[in-house]
């Protein structure tokens, strides 16, 4: 099932800017966030993702940099899909966390 980008304005609490995402699987659970830093970053990766809905391992990838939205969603996807395999969890389960 694909990951699906809500504004990270839909939040109960937080802080958060005008590019800021939480990133949900299908069952609802936050597994990410992609946001586009707003301090100084490289012109040619500004937006930042990072699983953030669960332990990660060591061997996966849980944050990085993207030139675009759409470049991290698919980063966080892939880290999020071996995650889930490696684990033998459901791509769709609740997170521990979040």
């Amino acid at each position: 099932m694909p990951l699906v980008l809500r504004h990270a304005s839909k939040r109960i609490s937080g802080t958060w800017g005008p590019d800021d995402y939480d990133v949900l699987n299908a069952s609802g659970g936050v597994v990410g966030r992609i946001m586009k830093a707003r301090a100084a970053a490289p012109s040619d990766t500004p937006w930042e993702w990072a699983i953030t809905g669960c332990a990660v391992l060591p061997i996966v990838p849980s944050c990085g940099s993207a030139a675009t939205k759409d470049e991290a969603k698919a980063a966080l996807a892939q880290a999020w899909r071996e995650w889930c395999a490696r684990t033998g969890r459901d791509e769709d389960h609740r997170p521990l966390y979040g």
